[in-house]
């Protein structure tokens, strides 16, 4: 199960980065097998992921790139997640990740945090992400379709920009040492 909504058409220039990410960590589930995800190892390996999707769709990506940002004291230097390019728009993304429950997703403080951290990665002017990524888990047993699909409809709830979300089916009973099985993750994207 996968799939992208943008809302933002500012955000537009990203929907082939984020088609192919859903790919990306299809491909990584095919080719290592079902017993690891990327989306376990944090933010920086979700960033990897997209990164790699971002220069499939003929994007340019920087991670970790040094940027300014305008202070009531002056400039000052900053550093962004991940800037993502083509030659008409550039994104600078700021990203962090959340691993809640299946059925208790609440986001919106976590996407709050994440627009105001966002805020922080350059001028006015610039465009201004924050990346939210979530690897949602459930106790003692695989999500079933149904808890699946309502996980979807609750993301479509927050006030994001853009929301893209792939749950292979090789993962659905991919779970860890304490038993809490990570069907998937998606992606929130919000302009700051």
């Amino acid at each position: 199960m996968q799939g992208l909504i943008i809302n933002n058409p500012r955000l537009e220039f990203l929907r082939p980065a984020l088609e192919r990410w859903a790919e990306c960590l299809e491909r990584y589930n095919q080719t290592l097998g079902d017993s690891d995800a990327p989306y376990w190892q944090g933010v920086q390996s979700n960033l990897g992921v997209l990164s790699a999707a971002a220069w499939q769709a003929e994007l340019v990506t920087l991670q970790g790139a040094q940027t300014k940002k305008q202070r009531d004291e002056g400039e000052r230097a900053a550093h962004c997640d991940l800037v993502i390019a083509s030659k008409e728009e550039t994104a600078y993304l700021q990203a962090t990740q959340r691993w809640p429950r299946v059925g208790k997703l609440d986001l919106t403080d976590a996407l709050q945090e994440s627009v105001a951290q966002a805020r922080l990665v350059g001028y006015a002017s610039q465009l201004k992400v924050a990346a939210l990524f979530v690897s949602p888990y459930k106790a003692g047993q695989h999500a079933s379709p149904e808890e699946l699909q309502d996980l979807v409809d609750d993301l479509q709830k927050h006030n994001a920009c853009a929301i893209a979300w792939v749950f292979p089916y090789g993962y659905r009973k991919l779970h860890d040492d304490v038993g809490r099985y990570h069907p998937g993750i998606a992606l929130l994207l919000k302009q700051a």
